[in-house]
C-alpha cells in the first residue's frame, strides 16, 4: 500500500494542531523510515565490566559441570551462573541530589541509613523530580533474607549499582544441576533479576534458544516456579493504572460481560500462533480495562488543580473509550482463545491521588505525551499489517481513540505549562528524557504474528525510536522543552 503521508509525520501533525503550534509542524525533524531507527535517548548502564567467557570453555550450549571455574561465570551461549561467592563494586552511578529537586526523601548520603551503601540520588518519577535514598550491596549478607547480591554489569543487570535479588541458589554447588543461573526478566518496561537454579525441565538454556522469536530465556513468573522458559514482552503500552511506581491491572476472569461483537474465523490459524494471540489481547485487554481508572484518576486531578471544563469533559469521553478497548481486546483474546474472558477485580482503582504539581506533571508526560502517542502509532502499525479486515478496523479505530487521547495529553501539558510556571517545566524536562529511554532498546517479544496485529521486537523498538525522535521530540521543542538525543551506539 502506497503511503502519501507517513503516518508519524500525520501524529505530529495532530498534535501541534491540538496545541495550536502549526507553525512549528515543519521544524528541523529528524527523517525518518521504515528502515533505520534514527537518532535516539541512549541509557547508560553502569561501567563495570562483565566477567569474561572462559576460554577454555567448550561451547557446550547445555548445563555444564562444576568445575574450577569461580565468581561469576559468562557461558559461550551468553547464559550467566554463580560458581562461587565473590564481592562486588558497591559503587552507585547515579547522580547525587542537586538540592533542587521538587521533593527531596533525603538530602545527603548520612539520610539513607536504611541498608548498607546507600546514596542520596536525583530521579524523576511518578513524584516528578526527587532525591531519594538508593541502595546498593557487596555481599549476600548486605541484602535480606533469601537474596544475594548481584554485581553491576551482569547481562542485563543496568540500573548502574550492584543489586539485591531474590535467591532460591548462591552458588552452583546449591543445585542438582550444579548451575545456578542468574535470570534477569525485562518485560517491556522495567527489570527483574533472580538467582534459581537451572535444571533438565527448562525449556531453554540461553537467550539463543529464543531469538527467532525475540524472546529471552529466564524465569518469567517467581522464584517459587522455577522454571527457566522463553518470556516476552508483557508490559503493553498505554495508559496504566500506576501505583506505588507500579502498574496494574486485574487478572483475567471467566466472564462474557465485557466483550465487544466480533466475529471472525481463526480456526485455520496454528496453536503456537493463536497462544500467542491469546496472551497479547488478553495483556491489552487488561492494560486497557485498567485505563479506564487511570482516566477516572486523571479528571479528578484535573478538578483539583482548577482546570478547564474542556479538558475534564475530554478526559471523561477517554474513560468511555477505553472501555470499549477493553471489550474490543477481551474480544479477540477470547477468539483466540476459544473461551470468554473478561477483568477480574481491580482494587487499585481506588488508590489515593496524588495532587502536586510535579507529580501530575510526570505521569502526564510518561503515560500521555509519550506512552500513548507511542501507543497510537503502535496501534496504526499493527492494524496496517493485520491481514484479516475485521481485525485491522478493530485495531485501527483504538489507536484513532488513542491519538486523541495522546492529543488531550499534549493539551493538558501546555495549559500545566502555562498554568504553574517553572515547576511544571523542571517535572515536563526530566520526565521526557526518562521516559523516552525507557524505549530506546527493541522490546523483547517472544512470538511475533504481524498479519495478527503482533509487531516484532525489532519492529516495535525501530517504530519507538522513530515516534520519539520525529514526533515527541519536536512537539516538546515546540513547547519549549527540550531533551538530548542522542545517536545509537
Amino acid at each position: 500500500m502506497l503511503r502519501l503521508v507517513d503516518p508519524r509525520d500525520s501524529l505530529r501533525m495532530s498534535i501541534l494542531v491540538a496545541l495550536g503550534l502549526t507553525s512549528c509542524a515543519g521544524a528541523s525533524q529528524p527523517s525518518s523510515s521504515s528502515s533505520e531507527a534514527g537518532p535516539v535517548v541512549t541509557i547508560t548502564p553502569g561501567s563495570s565490566s562483565a566477567p569474561a567467557t572462559d576460554p577454555h570453555d567448550s561451547g557446550d550450549p547445555g548445563i555444564p559441570v562444576i568445575s574450577a571455574k569461580t565468581g561469576w561465570v559468562t557461558e559461550s551461549n551468553g547464559s550467566i551462573h554463580r560458581a562461587t561467592v565473590v564481592s562486588c563494586d558497591p559503587t552507585i552511578e547515579l547522580p547525587a541530589c542537586k538540592g533542587t529537586e521538587g521533593h527531596q526523601m533525603c538530602k545527603t548520603d548520612a539520610d539513607c541509613k536504611e541498608h548498607p551503601f546507600g546514596k542520596c540520588v536525583s530521579g524523576v518519577g511518578q513524584i516528578g523530580n526527587y532525591c531519594g535514598c538508593r541502595y546498593s550491596c557487596a555481599k549476600d549478607s548486605d541484602c535480606g533474607a533469601g537474596e544475594a547480591c548481584v554485581c553491576k554489569g551482569l547481562g542485563r543487570v543496568g540500573q548502574g549499582h550492584s543489586v539485591c535479588a531474590p535467591a532460591s541458589c548462591y552458588v552452583d554447588s546449591d543445585c542438582e544441576s550444579k548451575q545456578c543461573g542468574l535470570s534477569v526478566y525485562h518485560n517491556g518496561c522495567s527489570a527483574r533479576a533472580s538467582l534459581v537454579c537451572r535444571s533438565k525441565s527448562d525449556t531453554c538454556k540461553s537467550d539463543n534458544d529464543c531469538a527467532e522469536r525475540g524472546g529471552q530465556c529466564v524465569v518469567a513468573r517467581s522464584e517459587s516456579d522455577a522454571k527457566w522458559e522463553c518470556a516476552g514482552r508483557s508490559c503493553v503500552i498505554g495508559r496504566p493504572l500506576v501505583v506505588d511506581g507500579s502498574a496494574r491491572a486485574a487478572r483475567p476472569a471467566l466472564r462474557s460481560d465485557w466483550l465487544a461483537r466480533l466475529e471472525f474465523d481463526v480456526n485455520a490459524v496454528d496453536a503456537e500462533t493463536r497462544s500467542a494471540a491469546t496472551n497479547h489481547y488478553a495483556a491489552m485487554a487488561a492494560m486497557e480495562h485498567a485505563s479506564v481508572a487511570s482516566f477516572a484518576r486523571f479528571s479528578l486531578q484535573l478538578l483539583a488543580l482548577g482546570a478547564p471544563a474542556e479538558l475534564v469533559q475530554d478526559a471523561h469521553h477517554a474513560a468511555l473509550d477505553e472501555i470499549e478497548h477493553a471489550r474490543t481486546s477481551y474480544a479477540l483474546a477470547s477468539l483466540f482463545g476459544k473461551e470468554n474472558m473478561g477483568p477480574d477485580k481491580l482494587p487499585a482503582a481506588i488508590a489515593n491521588i496524588d495532587v502536586g504539581i510535579d507529580a501530575f506533571v510526570a505521569a502526564l508526560v510518561a503515560e500521555g505525551c509519550v506512552g500513548e502517542t507511542l501507543g497510537a502509532a503502535e496501534g496504526r502499525e499493527a492494524a496496517e499489517r493485520a491481514a484479516l479486515p475485521d481485525l485491522a478496523a478493530a485495531l485501527f479505530t483504538i489507536a484513532e481513540d488513542e491519538e486523541r487521547h495522546a492529543t488531550l495529553a499534549w493539551r493538558t501539558l501546555k495549559w500545566a505549562l502555562e498554568t504553574f510556571g517553572e515547576p511544571a517545566r523542571a517535572a515536563a524536562t526530566n520526565a521526557f528524557a526518562s521516559a523516552c529511554a525507557v524505549y530506546a532498546a527493541d522490546a523483547p517479544v517472544l512470538h511475533h504474528a504481524e498479519e495478527f496485529g503482533i509487531l516484532s521486537g525489532k519492529s516495535l523498538g525501530t517504530l519507538r525510536r522513530q515516534v520519539v525522535s520525529s514526533v515527541v521530540a519536536p512537539c516538546a521543542r515546540a513547547l519549549g522543552i527540550s531533551f538530548e538525543l542522542l545517536d545509537a551506539a
